[in-house]
């Protein structure tokens, strides 16, 4: 942790996307306005702080917000999530 950073603001709020996680903004748009009644655009993608497995993203509009989680990248191990 970085020296005068509380923990908590590590893992609250949002921030940028990370690369690694980034998502198709266009494609996204194209499916909520297709799925999501009411939606309107322009979106913007930020994503939540903290998490390890699974991505979340927050979307805002002039006229809401969501929250999308989408599910890890790459393979997951039978323990993954295990409770």
């Amino acid at each position: 942790m970085a020296e005068g950073v509380r923990k908590d603001e590590e893992f609250s709020g949002t921030k940028p996307v990370e690369e690694r996680h980034r998502v198709d903004e266009t494609r996204l748009d194209g499916w909520m306005r297709e799925n999501v009644e009411g939606y309107q655009g322009p979106l913007t993608v930020l994503q939540f702080k903290g998490g390890q497995s699974n991505p979340t993203y927050r979307l805002d509009t002039p006229a809401r917000s969501y929250v999308m989680r989408r599910k890890p990248f790459g393979k997951l191990l039978p323990s993954a999530h295990a409770v």
